[in-house]
């Protein structure tokens, strides 16, 4: 449950969507819950049936609910009928919270280090124990909370938001509104080396990353640089905790990549592309736009635009799906075939 210091009535909700109110009763909302901790000052929303049990004894002010819902379940409830119940609501939820965050200023701790070097915009926040290197850049607006690290050269944009404990190496760009969680690493040398005269010999990663607008990155996951170029996160691509991105890769617009995902160096990633848990890719492999992987698949060749990829090594989802049907019936298959062939060896 998430409290707001906003009450709001169930009719400044409706005014800013485009469903249709169902008012029983007048009152004031403050909080936004699930169905089974709801209480009467709260907003829920439901949406699959199979939390209908619990919808039924949901006390809420307020429950979003689809569009052909049978408003007689739920007689003495208010609720606002609309396309898309989820999506509309925690489109309420982020509107509760900018109304309610605190308003932007500067701040810069006492322990922060910001060298003469450093060019901090306005409005700006710097909490406790934050480290800038030489000539970095934080644009107006973004929150670099405590114990955070930026090396030289480093670009933050406008309204970007840093959570304890990020560290962005050296020369690396975070376009606006990039949201880093605590443990993020960007820029961390990418995995290259060269067996030579009995030894490993490191190569020097000397290239950055750029996130563009609007990327998120879950904690502790880490985006290596590229050797001499840019690692590049394309505008709006959503990186969930746990995951490591190679050297070199290049992930396009608005993609999605789960927990655990491990890119080797030098991928590329298109548009709106979903990457499910534990999913591993090989180096310099190209995923194509809208491609879809299920969970803990191996790639290990390119993925063509649209396709849907499951199974280690990874191959058609539907395929792959009748494959593991198939597997189950061995034992049977097996008993069968022992079978035939006793009779077959009693008939000679």
């Amino acid at each position: 449950m998430k409290r707001f210091p906003l009450a709001l009535t169930p009719q400044q909700i409706a005014s800013r969507l485009d469903g249709q109110l169902i008012l029983r009763k007048s009152c004031k909302l403050d909080n936004v819950s699930e169905l089974v901790s709801a209480n009467k000052r709260s907003i829920c929303v439901y949406e699959q049936p199979k939390y209908l049990d619990a919808l039924k004894q949901c006390p809420a002010g307020l429950i979003f609910v689809p569009q052909n819902f049978d408003i007689n379940i739920m007689p003495e409830a208010n609720l606002i009928r609309i396309q898309h119940p989820y999506l509309k609501f925690m489109m309420v939820v982020k509107t509760w919270l900018e109304l309610t965050a605190p308003k932007a200023k500067s701040s810069v701790h006492k322990s922060a280090v910001v060298p003469p070097s450093a060019t901090i915009g306005k409005n700006v926040r710097l909490d406790a124990n934050v480290v800038l290197g030489e000539n970095v850049t934080v644009g107006d607006g973004s929150v670099i909370m405590a114990n955070c690290v930026l090396g030289d050269n480093v670009q933050i944009g406008q309204n970007c938001r840093l959570h304890p404990g990020v560290t962005v190496y050296e020369d690396c760009i975070l376009e606006n509104r990039v949201i880093l969680h605590s443990g993020s690493v960007i820029g961390a040398d990418g995995f290259g080396y060269l067996y030579f005269e009995g030894e490993q010999k490191k190569v020097p990663q000397v290239g950055n990353v750029i996130l563009q607008d609007d990327v998120e990155v879950g904690a502790n996951s880490t985006i290596d640089r590229s050797t001499l170029g840019s690692t590049i996160i394309g505008k709006g691509t959503k990186i969930d905790n746990l995951v490591q991105v190679g050297h070199n890769c290049e992930i396009g617009e608005h993609s999605i990549l789960c927990a655990q995902v491990g890119l080797a160096g030098s991928t590329t990633v298109g548009n709106v592309v979903y990457i499910a848990g534990q999913v591993g890719v090989a180096g310099h492999l190209k995923i194509e736009d809208g491609a879809r992987i299920g969970a803990q698949s191996g790639i290990t060749n390119t993925v063509p635009k649209g396709a849907r990829y499951f199974g280690t090594p990874a191959t058609d989802a539907t395929a792959y799906k009748r494959m593991l049907v198939a597997q189950r019936k061995v034992p049977e298959l097996l008993k069968t075939v022992k079978e035939l062939q006793k009779q077959h060896e009693e008939r000679e």
